[in-house]
């Protein structure tokens, strides 16, 4: 179905196309009887292709539409046209959070000022029982008049009862902001919706997401199971408070996320403390004769009028130029003073490259560790980058520190064991995953370490074992399968590990060390068309591991061209 302007959809005459997404396209549209305009999404006509989907589609609509809040936009209306469903919204003029964060990064203050309405209206949905399941900048719009609106309630799950192929091969939630969850597949809930709000407050601290990759299903297999990326590494002036909270709320493990939305804004106000309501300030460019540019719109249900350029500014009164000197000339004493202080303090190279706009490493790690020695995560941050220069007996001693300084988490238990099954101290990684399952006897990643300090010692019964029980736990985890897949196949129980690669596969198609797995399992029965189809599989796929690329190079050159 083709929409263009002058189209009546119903009593609404469209106006012009706003957006386009994966679920709708979004229309401004009239509406003479009320005399106003409105925001038309029609979604995606592959819908229509459900006979049933209709009187699901109302039931669904029925209940976003009762959600009523100052910070939600309402849904008007609700109808089909020939045969394709559409909402009637409110006409916010505005732009997207989207598109104000392509304009630099805010200020903590206006963070603040943006996420309060955003998780008050979260509140209050999920006190409905209402979930919004793909919050995302695109959905929260920000008014002309500074108002705050969460947009799309309830969509994702409009979508997700249709049994159309549409929605079958839709995945319910957009990558870049899914839960761990979500993306396996499983129900959502109240802190699926903080996952994904915590992944745009990220965004909004450090100018980008915290995973991203070339294929939706790579970005999907970082949310599951890569360690999230530490905040400060990316903009060091974050706050260690600020990044603890973004630690919670982005916790892999549902239950360790905040319980609510009011919780969640709570520890996030207490972490910014006293905040200046100060912009950020910019390098101003430089004068040009040309007229302004206008910038890029790009809004879901919303337009910015254009608006005339602000008057000049008035000459600034003597008085006030003396006293901005002044405070200039302050401020310059004290950064030089501040400067020679770090000089002394034998972070020269750090304090060059923090000017130069790119901190060392180690030198944010180390300081990190000197402000907040009392933080587990920055002994381990700092335990991390010992270890990638070799200085293992000092990341050695800083997991030992994150350990007592927080000994029922898990992190540096897990962390401290394989490194130190990497280098093949093998009692070494005993004690530390010994200790961790103390404290933690079913946690999977830290059953998944012992099983592999098992295979590494040879005791595939232990091993299996080991697996067999993080499995119980975590029953659709393909890092636990392929394991288990290669311990069983270390045994002779060849078609007991080609149903675990299998299995691991059907949930992580790309999974490279599945596809090793199956390789050396195909070669074991003959099948070498097949051991080289897999390990041509690994040896192309950019997410393979260096060392098993080489594995799968060796075992391709050995198998040598296909006849």
């Amino acid at each position: 179905m083709s929409i263009s302007a002058g189209d009546n959809i119903g009593p609404y005459q469209v106006i012009e196309p706003l957006g386009q997404g994966g679920m709708a396209t979004v229309f401004k549209a009239y509406h003479p009887a009320l005399d106003r305009y409105v925001a038309l999404k029609v979604l995606h006509p592959a819908f229509k292709e459900d006979s049933n989907f209709n009187a699901r589609f109302v039931r669904e609509a029925r209940i976003v539409a009762k959600l009523d809040h100052p910070n939600i936009v309402p849904i008007y209306d609700f109808a089909g046209h020939q045969g394709t469903p559409y909402l009637v919204m409110r006409f916010i003029e505005g732009k997207t959070l989207k598109a104000v964060l392509r304009e630099g990064l805010l200020p903590v203050s206006r963070v603040l000022a943006i996420i309060r309405p955003v998780t008050e209206a979260l509140a209050y949905a999920h006190a409905q029982g209402v979930l919004h399941r793909d919050i995302k900048p695109s959905n929260i719009l920000c008014a002309n008049d500074g108002h705050i609106f969460l947009t799309d309630f309830g969509l994702a799950r409009i979508a997700q009862a249709s049994e159309s192929t549409l929605s079958q091969d839709m995945l319910i939630g957009t990558p870049q902001y899914i839960s761990p969850e979500q993306a396996r597949g499983e129900p959502a809930t109240e802190r699926s919706d903080l996952y994904s709000l915590g992944v745009v407050l990220f965004e909004m601290f450090t100018g980008r997401v915290p995973f991203s990759a070339d294929t939706p299903y790579a970005v999907i297999h970082d949310h599951i199971y890569s360690p999230l990326p530490l905040p400060t590494s990316i903009n060091p002036q974050l706050s260690p408070e600020i990044e603890r909270v973004l630690l919670k709320v982005l916790a892999k493990d549902a239950s360790a996320r905040y319980a609510s939305a009011t919780e969640l804004m709570t520890a996030l106000e207490r972490a910014a403390g006293p905040v200046s309501s100060a912009v950020t300030i910019s390098p101003a460019p430089l004068p040009t004769t040309s007229p302004p540019t206008v910038p890029e719109q790009v809004s879901v249900g919303v337009s910015a009028p254009s608006s005339p350029p602000a008057p000049a500014a008035p000459a600034m009164p003597q008085r006030s130029r003396a006293k901005t000197v002044f405070a200039l000339g302050a401020f310059i004493v004290a950064f030089l003073l501040c400067v020679g202080l770090a000089f002394a303090w034998g972070q020269r190279s750090a304090i060059y490259r923090m000017l130069s706009g790119t901190p060392e490493p180690m030198a944010v790690a180390k300081t990190k560790v000197a402000l907040n020695p009392q933080d587990p995560m920055a002994h381990i941050q700092l335990a991390e980058e010992y270890a990638k220069q070799k200085n293992f007996e000092a990341a050695f001693a800083e997991y030992d520190r994150a350990i007592k300084l927080a000994p029922n988490d898990v992190l540096a238990y897990v962390r401290a064991g394989r490194l130190a099954l990497r280098l093949g101290d093998l009692e070494r990684a005993s004690k530390y995953l010994t200790q961790g399952r103390a404290v933690a006897p079913n946690d999977p990643e830290l059953l998944m370490a012992q099983g592999d300090l098992f295979v590494a010692m040879k005791k595939y019964d232990d091993a299996r074992g080991v697996y067999e029980q993080a499995l119980k736990n975590d029953v659709d985890n393909p890092q636990i399968l392929w394991r288990l897949g290669n311990v069983q196949r270390l045994q002779g129980q060849l078609l007991e590990a080609a149903r675990s690669y299998t299995r691991a596969l059907a949930i992580d198609p790309n999974l490279p060390e599945a596809h090793f797995g199956m390789g050396m399992l195909m070669m074991e029965r003959g099948n070498k068309e097949e051991a080289r189809r897999q390990f041509q599989i690994v040896v192309s796929n950019p997410k393979s591991p260096p060392d098993l690329r080489q594995e799968a190079q060796k075992h391709l050159d050995a198998l040598g061209k296909s006849p």
